[in-house]
């Protein structure tokens, strides 16, 4: 249950952001680029989001939403499970769909009646943010310019959308993000061994709002897992 919550969840939000490394030819102009994209794509302060997610044959699912960060990140996405051999036991604890809440604190994922069951009859599990995820975009495009190899890539037709693609690489981590002629992003891929997510960004500008679910009705994270792991 763990591990296939992280992993649906990871479609939509704390991707581990890329460690800085030598800078290979070309990197100045694609850090230049990304920089601008990633000041225009702050100053926009929301956008409408479609995600996939796939590990390996665990799991995958596709989420959609909007997400807004000018006061902090808010927004909401749903999320659905599409396949992968815990599909099952996450359609089960989770919900299919389900729904994930993005709150300056932390963001906070609705599960099922049958997981109240086990956790004195609360239904959302709360997520602080690690300091190290790039949850909005433009945290994206930072962690990008800050990748070993870093570079352009050429160009490519998104969703319609004339774009340059950008890439770079840290460790296991390779990210990929297309920009287009206004320097906003169109969509970013993140893969990491069989772990993979793209995300696509459009409307920016868009409403985004999440409304903060009863603390009555909230179990934190570590709790969760703290007594997954007492019960073995």
């Amino acid at each position: 249950m763990k591990h296939g919550r992280i992993a649906a969840l990871a479609a939509v939000g704390a991707l581990l952001a890329g460690c800085a490394g030598a800078k290979g030819p070309g990197a100045d102009d694609a850090v230049d680029a990304l920089r601008q994209a990633r000041q225009k794509v702050a100053a926009a302060g929301s956008a409408h989001i479609e995600a996939t997610m796939h590990n390996g044959s665990r799991l995958s699912s596709r989420s959609s939403g909007a997400l807004g960060w000018s006061d902090g990140i808010r927004g909401t996405l749903t999320t659905r499970i599409t396949g992968g051999r815990l599909a099952a036991d996450t359609r089960e604890l989770g919900g299919d769909p389900s729904q994930t809440r993005y709150l300056p604190d932390a963001y906070y994922t609705r599960m099922t009646d049958e997981f109240a069951g086990l956790q004195d009859g609360k239904h959302w599990i709360r997520y602080p943010y690690d300091s190290s995820s790039d949850l909005t975009p433009a945290d994206a495009l930072k962690a990008l310019g800050a990748m070993r190899d870093v570079h352009e890539a050429g160009r490519a037709t998104v969703g319609g959308i004339e774009t340059t693609r950008y890439q770079g690489t840290s460790g296991r981590q390779h990210v990929e993000v297309w920009i287009d002629a206004r320097h906003l992003m169109v969509q970013r891929v993140y893969r990491e061994g069989e772990f993979t997510t793209t995300a696509r960004y459009s409307d920016y500008g868009a409403p985004a709002r999440a409304e903060r679910p009863p603390a009555h009705d909230t179990v934190n994270f570590d709790t969760v897992t703290e007594a997954a792991a007492g019960s073995g």
